[in-house]
């Protein structure tokens, strides 16, 4: 009697608690707009304070102000920056959504729909000041005691009593705002403005109209003082104006041409004294016809000792065009001998137009040293400028054969900053790198997958193999595809440049750029033995070299187990690198604060949401920041299991499979196969339900019953597509066999571009899939072959040539391999549904591809359907949420009608 009462109870407790836990929902496309994403997040200096964006992916957001257990939420609010000194946050407030879908819908102009606002929220006082109609605002890097901000200028009423009509002014009305003390001041018609770096000088140009014409001013706050005064005035336009770090030294560009296209001088107003022109049309070692350019960037070096420009040709104006427009011929001339194809060459056309070349002025010696050329265009300086050589590069010789090797090689040089003079030393090379202090070039041979070094001082050019003899490989080599091997690439330098620090697939070596001292892998080899990448995390952005002696951190993955952690070393260390967290996670967005041991990060894994985390340098004292989506308790979610399986051609492969999180082994579950090239190491990453932009969300599709399985795909060269049939059949083969849950009968297929090809390539094989949905498929490799990517205007060869397409040939070397591996030519073997994405406007793959397959399939009776979504690129940008919405839900009644047999919906 007491055992049938004690199970009678047990009964009634089992119930009673079934029926307070609700079942959990499958998730459907209405709840993708209120599932939130953190962006924005930040530390403060002192590690005090934590401040991350939570927004909604439709909908109005909020900004989160965190110290420790006080909490600040902001609706709308965004783009915020926490001010040097973590006494305050700047930020801008957004109009709420429906204010501007109202305005929208009654067809407001769009400089007339409703504005932003500034907030700035001060920390320790838990208040907050908002400003209407914000246009900018900025905050020096240090000593961030004043908030500079630009508003909307107040409209003003015309004077009546005055004949004269009143002259529209430009500019905004700039605003200097102290948090702590409330002072405020303001200047009218400001074009520009810019913080010194140190914080204790703020620069702005005001520019005024009459009648007569138009006014310039260069005005300088100095924040000692909280007064502005004006360093400069003249008839005509002022440009570019800046500061060195200290405030001290102010360069800015003026012109007093009237006509649209004006020719600028750069004057420089040195320490407590007047500004001066430097630099004109005419200086010494100014090429012929050139002059300072309002489109490049000027900036003093970190000493202050130089002032960089770029320059360019000096503009000219346009001849008064009489013709008509029906009397001008149109076109566009293809030539031969062209660097770069027209196409290229209209799509770069406008950045063309605003290139400038870096030519640096000696301020302690008043000359001007013009360093960059047209040939050798791009100049990098080293040391924040005060190095005293730069390395450049010049490209031009091998432009022309890019379009088809797909190759970015380069000649390089240095160039002494003293006197202009360009060295060549380094020829057609893809990878070359100056040490920080200069002392060395280090570059990449791939002919034998070796790392380089030489000396830059002339009398010592002796070139040192630095990783030739090391029994190891620097670059990947699971890399497939017929073209050079890349590097790994370096971790950095030590101070001074007396060793280099390189990757190789798992460990850091410290190698001698002299040659003097034997390799030592500093990291002891812990990597290569436990298959785990370690990569050093540069906590300090500012740190031009790993410093020694002291605790730096790397980051780790471990291959096999695909989790991942951080471990701490020394460069010198004698030791195993010190584990100080892993776990199966991906860890990521890592960022320490400036002057104090605290860390952000976020974690994730199917299961869990990205979201911010807290705690010191060794991972202790941890604190979780955000809680975005505590709804998804609520539904069922996915699991994710990493599966491994022997392919057609005898190789190991990995896999995910993601599941139900409530999976039932006695049932049966239709599968989509989705896939790319390699995609296990993402195993630990969250997919969060969104609407699509051309591929399937896995999490959606567990929530609704759905197994997706993801495998890996080696290449053959010259074989995508069997390639691609001996990984994906076969791992799909190896699920069939291995569980029962998953039903044969009812698999279906999802990919996107390369993804999308190997579809079409697979249907044409097989009759194993029941459905495919293939977006952006290339169907005919002779056709794109000889096409252009519009989105860059290049030619299509190389990438069948050397990259992704891995065909490793021409088409008229390799003809039989073009056709083989098209799906078009092998229409008529497919049986397969097919749902194809093929956009107008899509400008990696030529859309013409997919309606070359829908075509074909049409005329063959075969069921095929293409969506064309008017004006999209290759994948669904994030603002056309219609589209996302659309394709997402279409997709999922394709399958849902081939995999799950639910009744085909009207469009199909």
């Amino acid at each position: 009697m007491h055992k049938i009462l004690a199970f009678f109870s047990f009964s009634l407790l089992v119930v009673f608690a079934s029926a307070q836990t609700p079942a959990k929902k499958a998730l459907t496309p209405d709840d993708f707009a209120a599932w939130k994403i953190l962006q924005g997040k930040q530390i403060s200096n002192n590690g005090k304070v934590v401040v991350f964006e939570q927004n909604p992916l439709k909908g109005d957001g909020e900004l989160h102000i965190k110290q420790g257990s006080h909490s600040k939420v902001i609706s709308r609010a965004y783009k915020a920056k926490i001010g040097s000194e973590s006494d305050f946050v700047v930020f801008n407030i957004k109009q709420p959504l429906d204010s501007l879908r109202k305005a929208k819908k009654d067809k407001v102009a769009k400089d007339k729909l409703p504005k932003d606002s500034l907030g700035i929220f001060h920390i320790k006082h838990d208040e907050q000041n908002t400003f209407a109609k914000i246009k900018s605002f900025a905050l020096p890097d240090e000593n961030a005691n004043w908030v500079a901000f630009a508003l909307e200028a107040a409209k003003e009423k015309p004077d009546t009593t005055k004949k004269e009509k009143s002259i529209k002014q430009a500019g905004d009305d700039l605003f200097l705002f102290n948090p702590s003390s409330g002072d405020t001041l303001k200047l009218k018609n400001i074009t520009e403005y810019s913080w010194a770096k140190k914080g204790n000088a703020l620069v702005c140009i005001q520019q005024t109209k009459d009648s007569v014409g138009t006014f310039s001013a260069v005005k300088k706050f100095d924040v000692e003082k909280g007064t502005f005064s004006e360093l400069y005035t003249t008839e005509g336009w002022i440009k570019n104006a800046t500061l060195d770090e200290l405030g001290e030294q102010c360069a800015f560009l003026m012109s007093n041409d009237t006509i649209d296209e004006k020719v600028y001088s750069l004057f420089l107003a040195e320490k407590n004294e007047d500004p001066k022109e430097i630099i004109g049309a005419k200086m010494q070692g100014l090429p012929v016809g050139w002059s300072p350019s309002k489109n490049g960037k000027i900036y003093f070096s970190e000493d202050a000792l130089k002032l960089f420009l770029g320059t360019a040709e000096s503009p000219m104006e346009e001849p008064e065009d009489t013709l008509l427009a029906e009397d001008k011929p149109k076109l566009d001339i293809w030539n031969w001998k062209d660097l770069k194809l027209q196409s290229q060459q209209l799509v770069e056309a406008e950045k063309e137009k605003k290139r400038t070349y870096l030519g640096v002025y000696h301020i302690n010696t008043q000359s001007y040293v013009q360093l960059a050329n047209l040939e050798v265009n791009m100049v990098s300086t080293i040391q924040k400028g005060n190095g005293g050589i730069a390395l450049g590069y010049n490209d031009a010789p091998y432009k022309r054969a890019s379009s088809w090797t797909g190759n970015r090689l380069r000649d390089y040089y240095l160039i002494d900053l003293e006197t202009g003079i360009k060295r060549q030393v380094l020829k057609s090379k893809s990878y070359g790198r100056l040490s920080p202090h200069g002392k060395y070039v280090i570059w990449w041979e791939p002919q034998d997958s070796s790392f380089y070094c030489q000396s830059t001082d002339i009398n010592n050019l002796a070139i040192v193999a630095l990783t030739k003899k090391i029994p190891v490989s620097f670059y990947d080599e699971r890399n497939d595809r017929p073209m050079d091997e890349y590097p790994f690439g370096l971790a950095g330098w030590s101070e001074d440049d007396r060793f280099v620090y390189i990757y190789d697939r798992y460990d850091i070596w410290k190698l001698d750029p002299s040659g003097e001292k034997v390799p030592v892998c500093m990291t002891k080899a812990f990597g290569r033995r436990n298959m785990t990448r370690l990569r050093y995390e540069k906590l300090d952005k500012e740190l031009e070299f790993i410093p020694s002696g002291e605790d730096i951190m790397l980051n780790a993955f471990d291959e096999r187990t695909m989790s991942s952690g951080y471990f701490s070393t020394k460069l010198n260390a004698s030791k195993d690198p010190v584990l100080l967290l892993m776990d199966n996670y991906r860890f990521s967005e890592i960022k320490k604060a400036k002057n104090a041991d605290k860390l952000i990060w976020t974690k994730q894994n199917a299961k869990t949401f990205p979201d911010v985390w807290i705690g010191d340098l060794n991972f202790e004292h941890l604190k979780r920041m955000s809680d975005a989506n505590p709804q998804q308790k609520d539904f069922v979610w996915s699991d994710v299991e990493l599966i491994e399986w022997t392919s057609f051609k005898g190789e190991q492969l990995k896999g995910l499979l993601y599941k139900p999180e409530n999976l039932k082994p006695d049932h049966k579950y239709p599968t989509v196969v989705y896939f790319y090239e390699r995609s296990a190491e993402s195993m630990h990453s969250h997919a969060y339900p969104k609407p699509s932009h051309s591929t399937i969300n896995k999490t959606f599709y567990n929530s609704n019953n759905y197994l997706v399985f993801v495998p890996d795909i080696t290449y053959t060269d010259g074989y995508p597509g069997q390639s691609a049939y001996d990984a994906i059949v076969s791992g799909t083969q190896h699920l069939i066999n291995k569980y029962k849950f998953v039903d044969k009968n009812n698999i279906g297929l999802q990919g996107q571009s390369w993804g999308g090809y190997q579809i079409a390539w697979l249907i044409t094989r097989t009759d194993l899939y029941s459905a495919a949905m293939a977006g952006a498929p290339v169907s005919n490799m002779t056709s794109a072959y000889g096409g252009i990517r519009w989105g860059s205007g290049m030619s299509r060869m190389f990438q069948y040539e050397h990259t992704q397409s891995r065909i490793g040939g021409t088409l008229w070397d390799k003809p039989l391999q073009y056709i083989e591996n098209s799906p078009l030519f092998y229409a008529p073997r497919i049986n397969t549904p097919l749902l194809i994405m093929s956009n107008d406007k899509d400008g990696s793959v030529p859309w013409y591809q997919g309606i070359e397959m829908f075509v074909a399939l049409r005329r063959l009776d075969k069921p095929v359907w293409l969506l064309n979504y008017n004006g999209e690129d290759h994948n669904l940008p994030t603002k056309s949420w219609a589209n996302r919405m659309d394709l997402s839900k279409r997709m999922f009644q394709f399958f849902n009608h081939y995999l799950k047999g639910k009744p085909a919906p009207e469009w199909m």
